[in-house]
């Protein structure tokens, strides 16, 4: 074709058929490019146009509700006196009073400009007056003039006022046609207020205009060089009924955030959306927005709970978030897990170890125990929080005999003779173990209700269901009589037992037994080469992150530092051999039939996978030595999360919580009350009291301690009472323990309390407090009146049900503090939910109308008066000061 084209004269060639098939294509690819920019680039649009739509359908519906709910017959006699007054301003009397009211209004409007040009006549020719004066010229005549000018002015005032009387007098006689006209409009419009707001938004929404929708953070964060990078952020394009209430049960994107109480801190307009759940803040399609499911898109949208994941950006030394359960279980799993032993992690660089010291264990434990703990710990206790490191048996071997060597240094001995445990009741025993507290903390074969409770596939203190097999009566006597006095690091306290009760718990101890039999362990114990080698295999399996043991106090961290982890490439991570699970598959991690494993090539199939056998990826050329933890699914998911969160990717410091003082001392509060494990019989911010869960009536339980427990207790009486723990509840059965807590402890306790009440430490005089005599005995008369003293027993309990018993107010005066007894007495309920205590004063009147007159507040102060002298041995004049 081309070879006889090529013979064809110039110009007798047509090239009307390209031109034709080009210009159509070039036509079709700008139609294309056309509706692609217009339409295909820009579903934005559309998502507000049916935005727009949902809501004025919405508004609509509420205007017709709110017309439905208007009362049609009031509507009617308002209109009827609407009708009725119009009908009046037609009147010969009320156009004549009208009439007159604008002529006088005229005349009133003339005088006061008059008045105003003789005010301003008289003005100047004082300043004239003035000045001659001060000069020495002729003053006479420029105050003659003044005088005039003056008395001009009065004159027009003069006549202002009569005018405007006269006034007056016609707007008292409109008043019998308008006053009715009036009222009866501001009725109406009251009447229709909610139905017309509808109406005037449903309006706005139809006129709205289609556009793009943009937060800009100008210094949010800094790039990988250190330049302050800005922020764009396009998301409420899309999600534009974010913060509308008709949109609650709307479907994405244009449903209504879960979380308000969040956007009331992190507001989106100021705050954008990515610095939370991530994605590309400039996209404008959801494909680029939220990030497809590629493994190699850094920032995709977070689902779920990690969503969390991004709170650690601001308050990565917070370990409790009030409005980030989540976050707070994954920071406890973190912690209970002691990962911060092996992995430096940003912001758990003040924990103390998890584990017990080493440094005597070859006097508490057999070799052949030690030798089958070190080598498999679950075998023991499945639900221990100790991780199975996979130890050979030689490794496992030499460790014992490493263990028992350090142990031959150690100083411990026995504070009570041996055989001090015989003679105890095992079933006595039994039930002080269940009843003063043990249970929160340990579990024993048949009760795992507080483990449960919890939620972990873990404990946070041995299982003892073999403890009988494991240890020897004379230590579990010394043990739980003093346990500082074997281990000074222990969080184990003192529950203060008898000589008699503690004999009993050994009693029931030792009846738990392993019925199991084992082969005699291939122990070398004084051989220096397996002391060598168990000193070396603990400090290449970093025992020391968990446990004080002698010799290694100077040992780093031995697996990587996680502090930039959740930035970790996709390419940096080896899944060994592996097979992988397809992108859309919904796990993240499978068992296969042939005894393979499967997972996602991903970041998070990854993380999983290695949580869940932190030896899955193991090769000939691999060596992996990270321990087997038993973490179920959602732990797994919840570390995760955790895992997500770390980078060194942080908003500059404007954008984040200001770490202040009052919140460094409740962190500080935070931890110690976690490592003492506090929260598994309190209810701490909203998190705990686990134990609770074994009582039919959690009344009869630990107390609750409410964020307002600073504001509550006087602090001398808190560091005694946390000194040495002294009977407020006489009824119940469970003690609070003794911790052998440190002064500087017992302050960071206080310190705790107090910052989540908002208040400062301060010195006070609490018996110096004054008392009004004039409310001393309607006090008491109050007292007896709402029968205070049937909850609050200072005496015998008598028949009185345990469970509705309440402190004995006679230590008040040395435990309480006074202004927070007329809180409480106000709204027991807004300081602490769910108290049994009722509240006595409803809109500010107490049912007793012959004291005080029901005053709600002298009702308090003399109920304050009163509790405040129960007890106390002052006498009646000092309370007169």
């Amino acid at each position: 074709m081309f070879e006889k084209r090529a013979q064809t004269p110039v110009e007798n060639r047509s090239y009307a058929e390209y031109y034709i098939v080009f210009s159509a294509l070039l036509f079709l690819g700008t139609v294309w490019a056309v509706w692609d920019e217009v339409k295909v680039r820009r579903p934005w649009k559309e998502y507000q146009e049916e935005y727009h739509a949902l809501m004025t359908a919405a508004l609509d519906s509420m205007h017709l509700q709110s017309l439905q709910q208007v009362d049609s017959s009031r509507v009617l006699q308002l209109n009827e006196i609407v009708r009725k007054a119009e009908e009046g301003f037609g009147t010969e009397g009320y156009q004549k009073l009208a009439d007159t009211k604008e002529s006088l209004q005229k005349d009133l409007d003339v005088e006061t400009r008059d008045w105003r040009f003789a005010r301003s006549r008289s003005d100047a020719a004082y300043f004239q007056y003035k000045k001659a004066e001060e000069e020495g010229g002729e003053t006479k005549a420029l105050q003659d003039e003044v005088a005039l000018h003056d008395a001009d002015a009065q004159t027009h005032f003069n006549r202002m006022n009569d005018l405007q009387a006269k006034i007056d007098m016609i707007d008292s006689s409109l008043g019998q046609y308008t006053d009715a006209y009036q009222k009866a409009q501001v009725e109406l419009v009251s009447i229709f207020k909610a139905a017309n707001s509808y109406a005037s938004k449903a309006a706005k929404m139809r006129d709205a205009p289609v556009e793009i929708r943009q937060v800009i953070l100008e210094d949010y964060e800094l790039t990988p060089f250190q330049e302050v990078k800005g922020r764009v952020d396009r998301c409420q394009t899309c999600h534009a009924g974010w913060k509308d209430d008709l949109m609650q049960d709307a479907p994405q994107p244009y449903t209504k955030h879960p979380f308000p109480e969040l956007l009331a801190k992190h507001n989106p307009e100021k705050f954008g959306c990515t610095p939370c759940h991530r994605g590309q803040g400039p996209a404008l399609t959801e494909g680029m927005a939220h990030g497809p499911g590629d493994p190699y898109w850094e920032t995709p949208i977070l689902h779920g709970d990690d969503t969390y994941a991004t709170c650690n950006s601001c308050h990565f030394n917070e370990t409790v978030l009030k409005y980030a359960k989540p976050f707070t279980r994954a920071k406890q799993l973190i912690i209970d897990s002691g990962c911060y032993g092996c992995h430096e992690i940003r912001g758990f660089d003040d924990l103390p170890k998890i584990g017990p010291m080493l440094n005597s264990v070859g006097l508490k434990d057999q070799p052949d125990w030690i030798y089958r703990w070190v080598k498999n710990p679950k075998d023991y206790n499945p639900h221990t929080r100790m991780p199975n490191f996979k130890l050979s048996s030689e490794q496992a071997a030499a460790v014992t005999a490493f263990l028992l060597n350090i142990s031959k240094s150690s100083t411990f001995k026995l504070e009570h003779p041996r055989g001090s445990f015989a003679g105890g009741n095992a079933a006595r025993g039994k039930k002080v173990f269940e009843t003063v507290g043990c249970q929160a903390c340990h579990v024993t074969a048949g009760f795992t209700t507080v483990r449960d409770s919890r939620g972990t596939s873990y404990d946070i203190a041995p299982e003892l269901t073999r403890v009988g097999s494991k240890l020897g009566g004379d230590w579990i006597f010394d043990w739980i009589k003093n346990p500082r006095h074997f281990n000074p690091e222990t969080r184990m306290p003192n529950l203060r037992l008898t000589d008699a009760e503690a004999r009993d718990v050994v009693a029931y101890l030792l009846t738990l037994k392993d019925d199991r039999t084992f082969e005699k362990a291939p122990l070398r114990l004084n051989d220096t080469s397996q002391v060598a080698f168990g000193e070396k295999t603990v400090k290449e399996f970093g025992c020391f992150g968990c446990h004080s043991i002698p010799g290694t106090e100077k040992e780093g961290k031995v697996s990587v530092d996680l502090s930039d982890f959740g930035r970790k490439k996709y390419e940096q991570m080896d899944f060994g051999d592996t097979h992988e699970l397809s992108l859309a598959d919904t796990v993240d991690y499978r068992d296969n039939a042939d005894g393979s494993v499967a997972v996602k090539h991903t970041w998070r199939g990854w993380v999983y996978g290695k949580l869940k056998n932190p030896r899955l990826y193991q090769t000939e050329r691999i060596v992996q030595k990270m321990p087997v933890f038993t973490f179920v699914d959602g732990e797994i998911k919840l570390i995760r999360m955790f895992l997500i969160s770390l980078s060194n990717d942080q908003p500059l410091p404007k954008y984040q919580r200001v770490y202040d003082k009052r919140m460094q001392d409740i962190e500080a509060g935070r931890r110690l009350t976690m490592g003492y494990n506090c929260i598994q019989c309190h209810n701490l911010e909203d998190r705990g009291g686990y134990i609770l869960a074994k009582y039919e009536e959690p009344a009869m339980g630990p107390p609750m301690l409410p964020e307002s427990q600073g504001a509550k207790v006087q602090e001398p009486w808190l560091h005694s009472f946390l000194e040495g723990p002294t009977t407020i509840r006489p009824w119940l059965k469970i003690r609070m323990p003794t911790f052998s807590l440190t002064d500087d402890e017992i302050a960071k306790v206080q310190r705790y309390f107090l910052g989540l009440s908002n208040e400062d430490f301060m010195i006070r005089d609490y018996a110096a407090t004054p008392i009004e005599a004039k409310y001393l005995a309607p006090g008491k008369q109050l007292f007896d009146t709402y029968q205070c003293g049937k909850c609050h027993p200072s005496g015998s309990v008598g028949g009185a049900v345990s469970a509705d018993l309440a402190p004995n107010l006679e230590m008040a005066h040395t435990r309480l503090k006074p202004e927070w007894i007329l809180q409480w007495l106000h709204d027991p309920q807004k300081l602490q939910p769910g108290t049994r205590m009722p509240s006595f004063f409803n809109e500010g009147q107490g049912p007793d109308a012959t004291v005080f007159g029901g005053s709600e507040t002298e009702q308090i102060k003399a109920l304050q008066a009163h509790v405040w002298t129960l007890g106390s041995r002052r006498v009646v004049a000092s309370a007169n000061k």
